[in-house]
């Protein structure tokens, strides 16, 4: 199976580097396709004024909803997409919160009273606070962290070995939860962009711009008009999907040092 094409994966790189920065250098960003938007509006008007009669040219009124419409569908299924990785980003760190204070009460002094696990937790807790959230934003997972895990699950496992077997399957599972949680953290982190949609709600705003300048032809200073407040409009709101568009941008809200109370 071939893969992506070298365009779509430069193209998502970008977009992912672009998500990382502060919202004032997004904006600009956005402002400039808003600008390249309504630039490439105007020009249509001026050529085809230029070169042709208007009213041969002009299309009735109605039709730019045919394509400014469909641009706005596309931009609400891809807003939804948006809000949902966020909602599963959420979703994710509340479970791993969960799991994690459930085996720090268990392993803590006043259950199993298990220093080596529960040591090894603090640990890990420890390194994906610093290594994942605030090195990468979870974009990759981090090697001491991946470490640290691995001596967690070490030593949970040496201690079930003493341990009633309800309380071992109970160890297990929480886990094997907590390991669940943050692959999928982890994969969310990673795979939020959808280059293919950004591109294709980024060209189908341009052609909803050339719809609306095609019907302003014979009234080019209304088309200016016209154009200006769309493009305001598509930047302001592919302004507001971009910001929220990296889950864990802002980790205030979702922080892992949480989970243990510290």
């Amino acid at each position: 199976m071939m893969g992506r094409p070298m365009f779509f994966e430069l193209f998502e790189d970008t977009l992912d580097a672009l998500f990382r920065q502060p919202p004032p250098v997004q904006l600009m960003v956005f402002v400039i396709n808003g600008l390249i938007d309504f630039g490439a509006g105007v020009l249509l008007i001026r050529i085809v004024r230029r070169w042709g009669k208007p009213e041969d040219w002009t299309p009735v009124s109605t039709f730019q909803s045919t394509v400014t419409v469909v641009f706005a569908l596309f931009l609400a299924f891809h807003a939804a997409s948006i809000w949902a990785n966020k909602s599963h980003a959420e979703h994710t760190h509340i479970e791993s919160g969960t799991a994690i204070k459930r085996l720090d009460d268990i392993l803590g002094p006043q259950q199993l009273n298990l220093a080596g696990p529960r040591e090894a937790l603090h640990r890990y807790v420890r390194h994906v606070l610093k290594d994942e959230w605030r090195k990468t934003t979870n974009y990759s997972a981090a090697p001491e962290a991946e470490q640290a895990f691995l001596d967690l699950h070490v030593r949970t496992m040496a201690a079930i070995k003493d341990l009633p077997p309800a309380v071992a399957g109970q160890l297990f599972a929480l886990l094997n939860e907590a390991a669940r949680a943050r692959s999928e953290r982890l994969w969310v982190g990673a795979n939020h962009t959808e280059a293919v949609s950004w591109l294709a709600v980024m060209f189908l705003g341009l052609l909803a711009h050339l719809a609306v300048a095609s019907v302003h032809v014979d009234k080019p200073k209304a088309g200016r008009l016209a154009l200006g407040l769309f493009a305001t409009a598509t930047t302001v709101a592919l302004w507001s999907l971009g910001i929220v568009d990296d889950p864990f941008r802002f980790l205030q809200n979702l922080d892992p040092g949480t989970w243990l109370g510290s």
